[in-house]
């Protein structure tokens, strides 16, 4: 086993000993985790929160930016403030409540304690730099309080070679000043091969009133998630099928399961290793993958005949549909008794595969989508050749007036 197998899962801001990918007990040993933190008052924390952990844990002592240099790192009274850029003052009168504790943005709650002169450095010369051998990042994570965007200018290289997936805090307002903000970090990522696939969590801050009059309030910041284009893997052979198999997990690990498909079918005659449990995983995966029976729902484009398409145009709602795509006159009992077996509710082999490993959401997600779509494409093409059961078809009607209803149209 080299170490390279493992995946290294590098997080910028790693002041509470913590990261955001998810922790999952069955592969828990496969993990590398290197953590940076610009603030050296914080470095024992880190030390001592990570010491028990089932992984090898680096801590890197550094202040990542876009370049070697200087810069003025901003203390505040909550640390996790801590940022190369001052606190603008767009949020003086906003607080967030976290652990039942309003923390407050204003003069009192975000006073800056100093600013420390600290040398930056770009995370591709500082891996490269490092005496003890410490692996590019598989999975990079940023939490820099604004300035997410310049660490991944420095980290160009890591960006076209290395990673498959990353977690990015993100603004969507001036929060620091000066700060890129969530297009700009959109905008690089599209650039360098990764899709935005979804905000993780989002943060919200509000303006103070009491308990019982308090609601939703105004969301400032995500943690993003971008995964690399199944495309745009680099390198070749046994080094683009590493890379595949872990951008799999990344893609299962997040229910981005459509992604983990094209890496399934990027990796399919590759002999893929064993050693560690995720690569067990993925190659399962693949296996359970090639032994389905791969039904795809009918496509819009092949079933909407080009002398119906007015009559889509104006037709009333959705339940006119079937009658006007007469492309589903053409799906026959052989496809119909292949969907029954999707609409089962007894775990797939694949679904049952992802429970096994921690991953119960995204079965549960997969499932779901299973069935109820089978049972959609079934009675679609059941209405369309004029054969669907006239009690279902009440149903329906009943149903659809009742959503009206609810949603107000």
């Amino acid at each position: 086993m080299t170490v390279n197998s493992k995946i290294a899962l590098h997080h910028v801001g790693g002041r509470w000993g913590n990261h955001p990918f998810p922790r999952l007990p069955a592969f828990a040993g496969d993990f590398i985790e290197v953590l940076y933190e610009a603030d050296t008052d914080a470095i024992a924390a880190i030390q001592e929160a990570g010491k028990d952990r089932p992984g090898e844990l680096i801590v890197i002592p550094a202040c990542l930016a876009d370049s070697d240099g200087e810069g003025l790192l901003h203390i505040y009274v909550n640390p996790g403030l801590t940022s190369l850029r001052e606190l603008s003052r767009a949020l003086d009168h906003r607080y967030q409540n976290t652990f039942g504790v309003d923390f407050d943005f204003g003069d009192d709650g975000a006073r800056l304690l100093q600013k420390r002169k600290v040398a930056t450095r770009r995370l591709d010369g500082l891996i490269a730099a490092q005496p003890a051998p410490c692996p590019p990042p598989d999975f990079l994570s940023l939490d820099v309080q604004s300035g997410e965007y310049e660490v991944l200018l420095g980290a160009r290289n890591a960006l076209d070679h290395n990673i498959c997936g990353l977690i990015v805090e993100v603004e969507f307002g001036e929060m620091y000043v000066g700060q890129r903000r969530f297009q700009d970090v959109y905008d690089l990522l599209d650039g360098a091969g990764f899709d935005f696939v979804r905000f993780l969590a989002i943060g919200e801050t509000s303006v103070r009133s009491p308990l019982g009059f308090r609601g939703d309030g105004y969301q400032d910041f995500a943690d993003a998630l971008f995964l690399r284009r199944c495309d745009r893997v680099p390198g070749a052979d046994a080094g683009r099928g590493e890379m595949l198999t872990k951008l799999c997990f990344f893609a299962l690990s997040f229910g981005v399961v459509e992604l983990a498909v094209q890496c399934l079918t990027a990796l399919h005659g590759a002999t893929l290793p064993q050693a560690m449990a995720y690569e067990r995983f993925v190659a399962a995966c693949r296996d359970v993958y090639e032994r389905d029976a791969k039904l795809l729902p009918p496509l819009f484009s092949a079933i909407l005949p080009p002398l119906r398409i007015a009559d889509y145009s104006a037709a009333a709602g959705f339940e006119q549909w079937p009658e006007i795509f007469e492309g589903l006159r053409g799906f026959d009992a052989a496809y119909l008794r292949q969907l029954k077996r999707y609409e089962r509710r007894a775990d797939s082999e694949f679904e049952t595969l992802l429970r096994q490993h921690g991953l119960a959401d995204v079965a549960l997600t997969v499932k779901r989508k299973r069935r109820s779509q089978a049972r959609n494409i079934k009675w679609a093409i059941l209405n369309s050749q004029g054969s669907a059961p006239r009690w279902r078809a009440l149903a329906t009607r009943t149903a659809n007036a009742l959503l009206r209803m609810v949603l107000g149209k």
